[in-house]
This record gives C-alpha cells, sequence and structure tokens, in this order.
C-alpha cells in the first residue's frame, strides 16, 4: 500500500505539472540515503536556500517591471532566463511554461532584432525536442549576432537532436571560441561523449567544472557533477568515481533529482536494491520523470518484488497518457521501454520510425533497432543499429542492443566483441540487462570453445 499511495502522489504532481505546462525536461524513503545527503543546516543547503531567495526576488522585481512596461523586452528576456534556470533547479515544467510565455510577449514587441528571445526560444524548442524548428530559431539568432555565443550553442543542441555531429561540433566549437565557460565546456564534453571520445570528453567535463568555481549559482556545479557522475557510471564503469560526484552534488544542491537518482543507479549496480529504491523514491517523489520512475521498477524486479515493480510500470503509463494529452514528447523513452516488455509491438515499431524521422540522433536510431528487434525484424533492426554505432558511441546500453541484435543475425563475432566492450568498461551498467550481458558473452564464449 505504501507503494500505491507514492504513486497516487507522483500522479497528482504529474497532472498538476501537465495542466499548466505541455512540456517536459529531458533530463530525475530509506534511512541509509537520508544519512548520506547533506542536513538543512549543511554549507549546501545554505546557499541553495540563500541563491533561491536571490532568483525570486529577481523574479518578483521582473515582472513588476514587465507589467509597468510591456514593451521591455530586456525584462521579459530575463524574466524567461530566470524560469529557465528555476525549471533546471526543480524539474517544474510549468517555469518553462513561464519561459515561454515572456519570450512571446518579447518577440511580440519585435522579432527582427530581439537576438535573446530567438535565441532563448530555440533553445526552448530542443528542450521541447521540435529539434528543427530548434534549429531555424538559432540560426536566425546568429543572423541577427554573428558573434554571440548562445545561439552557436543553441544551434548545436538542435543539431545534436536531429543527429548532425559534425554541424553540432562547428556550432560548440565557435560558441567556446566566443565564450570559454562551463556552457561551452560542457556542450564539447557531451558530444564528445556520444561520439566515443571518452578522453576528450573527461578533459572537457573537468574544465566545466573548474569554470563553475565562484559561481553564485549552485545549480550549476550540482549538475556537471551529476554529469561527470553519469561519464564516471556508463564509461568507464567507475561506481566509486560516480559516488563521489553524485554526492558532491548533493553537497552543492541538497536534493538535486538527478544526484539523488544517480545515487540510486550506484546502489543497484552494487546489489543493495533497498538502497537504490530509497534513492531512486526520493527523485520521483520530487519529480516523476519517466526514467526514474522505470528505473525504479527495474530495481523492485531485481529484488523479485514484482507487484512493487507493475506499480512503477503502471506510473510509466500515466505519465504517457497525461503527458501525450498536453502535447509532450515521450516517444524515445517509450519506445524502449514497450520494447522491453514486449507491449505493441506493431505499433511500437511505427512510433519509433516516425521519431526516427524527425529526430534521426544515435538515440532515436537505437530506439528504433530495438523495437524492430522485439517485434522480430533482425534484418530491419540491424540497419538501424548500425545507424547508431556510426556516431562513435560507446554507450553501453546502445552496445547491448547491437550485440543482442547482431547475434539474432548470426553475427557471432560482431556480438562477442560489442559484449566484451561493455565487460571492459561498464559491466554492471543496467540492473536490468548487466547478467544478461554477462550470461550471453560467456554463451558465445562456450559456443565457440565447442
Amino acid at each position: 500500500m505504501r507503494t500505491g499511495r507514492r504513486t497516487m502522489r507522483a500522479i497528482s504532481i504529474l497532472s498538476a505539472m501537465a495542466a499548466t505546462a505541455a512540456l517536459v525536461l529531458a533530463a530525475c524513503g530509506g534511512g541509509k540515503p537520508a544519512t548520506a545527503s547533506p542536513s538543512a543546516a549543511s554549507p549546501g543547503a545554505d546557499a541553495a536556500a540563500s541563491a533561491r531567495e536571490r532568483a525570486d526576488a529577481r523574479i518578483r522585481f521582473l515582472e513588476q517591471r514587465a507589467a509597468g512596461d510591456p514593451l521591455d523586452t530586456f525584462s521579459l528576456n530575463s524574466l524567461a532566463i530566470e524560469h529557465l534556470q528555476r525549471a533546471r533547479e526543480t524539474g517544474d515544467v510549468s517555469e518553462l511554461s513561464r519561459a515561454a510565455d515572456a519570450l512571446d510577449r518579447s518577440l511580440a514587441v519585435g522579432a527582427t532584432d530581439n537576438y535573446d528571445a530567438v535565441a532563448l526560444s530555440a533553445s526552448l524548442a530542443a528542450t521541447r525536442h521540435d529539434f528543427a524548428r530548434g534549429a531555424d530559431l538559432a540560426r536566425q539568432a546568429i543572423a541577427m549576432k554573428p558573434n554571440g555565443a548562445y545561439g552557436y550553442g543553441a544551434l548545436g543542441d538542435a543539431l545534436m537532436g536531429l543527429g548532425d555531429y559534425a554541424g553540432a561540433r562547428q556550432a560548440y566549437d565557435r560558441m567556446l571560441a566566443l565564450s570559454p565557460d562551463t556552457s561551452s565546456y560542457s556542450r564539447e564534453a557531451l558530444l564528445a561523449a556520444a561520439t566515443g571520445a571518452l578522453d576528450a570528453a573527461a578533459q572537457w567535463w573537468q574544465r566545466a567544472l573548474d569554470a563553475t568555481a565562484g559561481d553564485d549559482v549552485p545549480e550549476h556545479a550540482a549538475w556537471v557533477r551529476s554529469q561527470i557522475g553519469t561519464f564516471d557510471f556508463y564509461l568507464r564503469g567507475d561506481l566509486e568515481a560516480a559516488r563521489g560526484e553524485y554526492q558532491a552534488a548533493l553537497d552543492a544542491f541538497p536534493g538535486y533529482v538527478h544526484a539523488l537518482a544517480g545515487l540510486g543507479r550506484v546502489a543497484a549496480a552494487e546489489g543493495d536494491y533497498d538502497a537504490a529504491a530509497g534513492w531512486y523514491t526520493r527523485a520521483i517523489d520530487t519529480v516523476p520523470l519517466p526514467e526514474y520512475v522505470i528505473a525504479l521498477g527495474d530495481v523492485y524486479t531485481a529484488a523479485g518484488e514484482d507487484a512493487r515493480a507493475q506499480d512503477e510500470y503502471d506510473l510509466v503509463e500515466a505519465i504517457r497518457q497525461l503527458y501525450r494529452a498536453n502535447g509532450v514528447n515521450l516517444d524515445l523513452q517509450i519506445a524502449l521501454f514497450d520494447a522491453d516488455r514486449g507491449r505493441d509491438l506493431q505499433a511500437n515499431v511505427a512510433r519509433a520510425e516516425a521519431l526516427y524521422a524527425s529526430q534521426p540522433s544515435l538515440q532515436a536510431a537505437d530506439a528504433l533497432a530495438w523495437a524492430r528487434y522485439a517485434a522480430g525484424d533482425i534484418a530491419g533492426a540491424r540497419e538501424a543499429s548500425d545507424r547508431a554505432l556510426a556516431s562513435g558511441t560507446r554507450d553501453p546500453l546502445v552496445l547491448y542492443h547491437a550485440a543482442m541484435i547482431a547475434r539474432a543475425a548470426g553475427d557471432v563475432a560482431g556480438a562477442e566483441a560489442r559484449l566484451e566492450a561493455i565487460e571492459a568498461q561498464a559491466p554492471r551498467f543496467s540492473v536490468r540487462y548487466a547478467d544478461a550481458a554477462r550470461t550471453a558473452l560467456d554463451d558465445l564464449r562456450a559456443e565457440a570453445r565447442r
């Protein structure tokens, strides 16, 4: 019953969020987790509270300015920035709706020379996963201000979503030349990781972290720390390093949803399912992001608590219905979710094909490959998997999907090579699939000896 009550609370949170905005952020019990996170009196908590108070004051001031002068685009654009930052900190999609409203009001005053509003709108479009529109808006912003760094960052983000990694590199490199800071360093890190340049990614992440020193927005350091933790977990298989980064993120910004979930990820990889469930529950009670709801369900499955797992999976279905009704794109997460569970397979393939057509990234190609594999289309799965791998990615989940598809296609050498890459890099990459990957590799090696 405890899980059911928590699920109903999560659904009520989602209902309120969906009623106020048709947006979702891309990227969020137990005594043991509680003792590890900072107390309310910790320096990190004090800094976060102080930053929140300052942001509240800025928002009130800017709202008053905009109300007093509807033609004040500077205040409207600044207000949008504040709401976008608040959305990053809380995961509350209504903050993104408020940002969009401020930007629409600003653009209504003037769009032809309103660089900040157009560039911010480009970034917001990418957050909505409307990458084609984001790219168009970013190019408009760059035409207005060729030496404006933010426009190039927004363009690179959109091109990443469209799978144009060479174009994203050009945009990010230009942003870096104009403004070497946490924002440009972190974008270079994400691109390097996506294309398999792991040493370069690690160096960029370190530069991004160094650049947060003295930053008066604690969430910036927490975000970078969480990203480094995720890099350490998936691309280096270093659980201790990942744990340290996630804990450092919580020290900088207590209650940070991505750090809470990250600690759940580490605990699950270590087989401590009680602690993992506690961390994930705290993350979901903050913001019920689908990837973390699914992860909690997988933890319960691994622990043999099938009823609790089903409760989480049912919540994913509620998330899908609520956000679909409000125009939110969860197709990427749902394509993998349905393929994993063998649900609605042919319709899932059709959705994954439409997703890839609109945003041909490596993640969309991987989702399409896995959907086709689940539906029994091995040749089609192989073709889509090859598209994902062409990026150079070393994401262990993508490699696992590729290995299973290669094995089904009779490519034993290809399957073994990808499984060996996972074993060398991050053998505990998934509470759902790590054991299956190990078993498949053992089976392939045994078959080779016979």
